[in-house]
């Protein structure tokens, strides 16, 4: 009996292992952050809730930066799997861009040419891309809010947008575009709700209809 119960608990740990190692792919890509207003509560609250949520649905995440250097502060280490040069856009079901409260005023954030590359070809491949907040600047200057709806904090004004219809704060599907107005740093700062754990949860969703 002893024995039997062994046999079980291996077979099952080397099944789940199996599972693990076969998960579809979710790219989340963090921007360089070194004048965020609060990294630390971003890695946590934003990076730590959405790799969590998608890792809860079954979920292989891969950290991706702009060098492929991990991201630190206080107690928090984010550790990077890949430099974003050499994502390969196949390998993956859908890809997420958290805000990490970098400042887009009084200019707009710099913007990767790699990470523009990165959602045109995502979204070129039929998958779908996620972003909160600041990421949408991503999306912006790449131009793939143009003819659609968007969230963000408010209607932006900004050349980039135009094209771009405002709807609201909370969660915004638009074909193969999500994205979320609310981050963690911003809930801080209003009476809003966070959109961290939603806008991943949508993108669960939007990646089991591309399947």
């Amino acid at each position: 009996m002893k024995r039997l119960l062994i046999t079980i608990v291996i077979g099952t740990f080397l099944l789940s292992f199996g599972y693990a190692q076969n998960a579809p792919k979710v790219l989340l890509f963090m921007r360089d952050a070194q004048k965020s207003g609060d990294l630390e509560h971003m890695l946590k609250k934003e990076v730590g809730v959405m790799r969590d949520t998608l890792e809860k649905s079954g979920y292989k995440v891969v950290v991706a930066t702009i060098d492929g250097s991990s991201f630190s502060v206080g107690s928090t280490t984010v550790k990077a799997d890949i430099k974003l040069a050499n994502v390969k856009i196949g390998d993956y079901a859908g890809f997420i861009l958290p805000c990490l409260a970098v400042p887009s005023y009084p200019a707009p954030p710099e913007v990767s040419p790699d990470a523009i590359a990165l959602v045109k070809n995502a979204v070129s491949a039929g998958k779908p891309v996620a972003a909160q907040t600041g990421s949408l600047w991503t999306l912006a200057e790449a131009g793939l809010l143009k003819g659609k709806k968007y969230a963000y904090a408010f209607e932006e004004k900004n050349p980039y947008f135009a094209g771009a219809t405002f709807a609201g704060t909370g969660v915004v599907k638009d074909g193969l575009i999500l994205t979320s107005g609310i981050c963690p740093y911003m809930a801080l700062k209003s009476n809003e709700k966070d959109g961290s754990e939603p806008l991943a949860l949508a993108l669960v969703e939007a990646m089991a209809r591309e399947k």
